[in-house]
């Protein structure tokens, strides 16, 4: 598999975008992968957007080239919408179609859809939100969405399992190594 690999994590703020980063990047390191990273997230406490790019074997800057990113996580469809153009064409669009009112607006999912669909036809489009409740909170959303991306990834997901050991607090562990099992082994038509 190439060990190169552009990844673009989207959505709105307190849905542990950062996190989900930081564990990624953790992930390289200890698989000694080269790997850069840069986050945006300006008005996040407020529910605002969010962006984590994460470039593993790259030597060149942090931020993903507009129509290069290989993987699109986009934790709300709105956010996975507006992020789209980064995704190369043919790249994988993993979204969440679960929707977060924007100042109480709310709008077709599939019209989000429909313009990621402009960049690729490779789209996993699923409520990642009540998946991840189902599996033991909303909080491992992030992790549950991580666990389906990493498929796409050069990351061995012994890596990530040992990267999320170090990342998060004792007592959310196990739910946390449970969601990245969960989206893992999730099948999709």
């Amino acid at each position: 598999m190439n060990k190169r690999c552009d990844i673009l994590i989207a959505g709105v703020g307190g849905q542990g975008i950062i996190l989900s980063s930081i564990i990624l990047g953790n992930a390289c390191i200890l698989e000694g992968l080269p790997v850069k990273g840069a986050e945006v997230h300006g008005m996040a406490q407020r529910g605002g957007s969010v962006e984590a790019h994460i470039r593993i074997g790259c030597l060149y800057g942090p931020m993903i080239p507009v129509n290069s990113a290989d993987i699109l996580i986009a934790m709300e469809p709105l956010e996975g919408a507006r992020y789209s153009y980064y995704l190369k064409k043919g790249g994988i669009a993993i979204v969440n179609t679960f929707q977060i009112p924007v100042m109480g607006e709310t709008y077709r999912t599939e019209d989000m859809i429909t313009i990621i669909k402009e960049k690729t036809e490779n789209i996993i489009a699923k409520d990642f939100t009540s998946a991840s409740i189902k599996t033991g909170s909303i909080k491992i959303l992030n992790v549950l969405m991580l666990g389906v991306a990493i498929r796409y990834t050069p990351l061995k997901k012994e890596s990530i399992e040992e990267s999320i050991r170090q990342s998060i607090r004792k007592n959310f562990l196990e739910i946390n190594l449970n969601a990245l099992n969960q989206g893992y082994n999730l099948q999709f038509i």
